[in-house]
């Protein structure tokens, strides 16, 4: 009996769509912590800060959203529409930064302005929630 065990590591999952959200979970777990325990906890955050670090993570959520795209990446209809709910939720994540951007992060002025083209942040990791069973559904190697 081991007294600590060792965290099994996840490697690159071998299905497009489950390495694309592989992606998307480590620039949430890595990059986006931060700011978005911040925008849950109803702080103002640093806008020079938080810029630069979006502007970084925009780019990595392009290249993501160039990989999903029909003319590069070839799949069955079920994936199909999983592929679709990932880029739908990945735009909308942009779009609730871009609307937090505008408002300098003031947690107050972004509740005011929530609407169905950018929803807040808990609808969004519902949407991944919901990715999530569909991708037990057509049985990737990754959640």
């Amino acid at each position: 009996m081991a007294l600590f065990r060792r965290k099994k590591k996840v490697g690159r999952p071998k299905n497009p769509l489950g390495y694309t959200l592989y992606q998307y979970d480590n620039i949430i777990r890595k990059d986006l912590k931060k700011i978005i325990a911040g925008m849950l906890a109803k702080k103002k955050l640093d806008t020079g800060k938080t810029s630069i670090i979006l502007e970084d993570t925009f780019s990595k959520f392009d290249t993501i959203l160039d990989d999903l795209a029909k003319e590069n990446l070839k799949i069955d209809y079920r994936s199909d529409k999983i592929r679709y709910m990932i880029v739908d939720m990945i735009n909308k994540l942009k779009s609730f930064f871009n609307k937090a951007k505008t408002h300098d992060f003031n947690p107050l002025e972004i509740e005011k302005e929530k609407d169905e083209k950018s929803p807040g942040l808990g609808e969004i990791m519902e949407m991944r929630e919901v990715i999530k069973v569909k991708m037990k559904d057509i049985e990737s190697d990754y959640f």
